[in-house]
C-alpha cells in the first residue's frame, strides 16, 4: 500500500470520527470507549510475576536480577510443559537496559475549566491538554476517577490533574485533534 494511499485511509477514517461525533455523540462515546479499552489492554505494559535474584561468577561477580512477568502481547503456550515455538515468537519483546540514567517524562501543558449553567450552577468540567509530541490517539492512555485524571504517553508526558468537584467518569468525553494535537476530555459535575 503507497503512502498516498494509506494518508487517504486515515484521513477517511478521520472524517468519519468527526462526523459520528457531531451526528450522534453516544455511538462516538461508546466506539471511543471500546477502542480505549482494547488499546488498554494490548498496550499495557508487561506484569511483574516475581524476581529472582543470583550471584554472578567471575569474572566480575556481584548480584544478578532476573524480573520474570507476564505480557498480553506474548502468546500462551498451547503446552505448559512446551516453551513458546520460535516461529510464534516476536521481535523486540525484551530490552536490554544498558544505561541506569532515567529521564521524567515532561508535564503538558493543560487548562482545567468547569462550565456553569445560565444560573451560575457548574455543570462540566472541561481538561484540555496539549500534547504536540503526539500525532495518534493510539500513543497515550487516560485513566479517569471521580476525583482525578491521569494522562501518560510512556517516556514523554506525563500529567496528573485533581479536579476541584467529584465527577461522573461514566459521563467522560475524550476527543483528540489531530491536526491541533490537543485532547480534550470533558465530564458531567456530580
Amino acid at each position: 500500500m503507497s503512502n498516498s494511499s494509506l494518508c487517504q485511509q486515515v484521513n477517511q477514517l478521520w472524517s468519519m470520527l468527526e462526523d459520528l461525533c457531531q451526528n450522534d455523540p453516544e455511538a462516538y462515546r461508546s466506539f471511543m470507549e471500546k477502542q480505549l479499552k482494547s488499546g488498554m489492554d494490548y498496550n499495557a505494559p508487561p506484569r511483574l510475576d516475581s524476581c529472582i535474584r543470583t550471584d554472578m561468577m567471575d569474572p566480575h561477580g556481584g548480584s544478578l536480577y532476573i524480573n520474570i512477568c507476564s505480557w498480553k502481547r506474548v502468546p500462551a503456550s498451547q503446552d505448559s510443559n512446551k516453551p513458546i515455538p520460535p516461529a510464534v515468537r516476536k521481535k523486540g519483546l525484551i530490552e536490554v537496559i544498558s544505561s541506569t540514567t532515567f529521564e521524567q517524562p515532561e508535564k503538558p501543558e493543560y487548562r482545567l475549566e468547569v462550565k456553569t449553567l445560565d444560573e451560575g450552577f457548574p455543570c462540566k468540567l472541561e481538561l484540555t491538554v496539549e500534547l504536540p509530541k503526539i500525532s495518534s490517539m493510539s500513543e497515550w492512555q487516560l485513566k479517569m476517577s471521580k476525583d482525578d485524571a491521569m494522562l501518560e504517553v510512556e517516556d514523554i508526558y506525563y500529567l496528573l490533574v485533581d479536579f476541584p468537584s467529584a465527577v461522573n467518569e461514566n459521563s467522560a468525553v475524550a476527543i483528540f485533534n489531530k491536526r491541533r494535537r490537543r485532547l480534550t476530555v470533558t465530564a458531567d459535575i456530580l
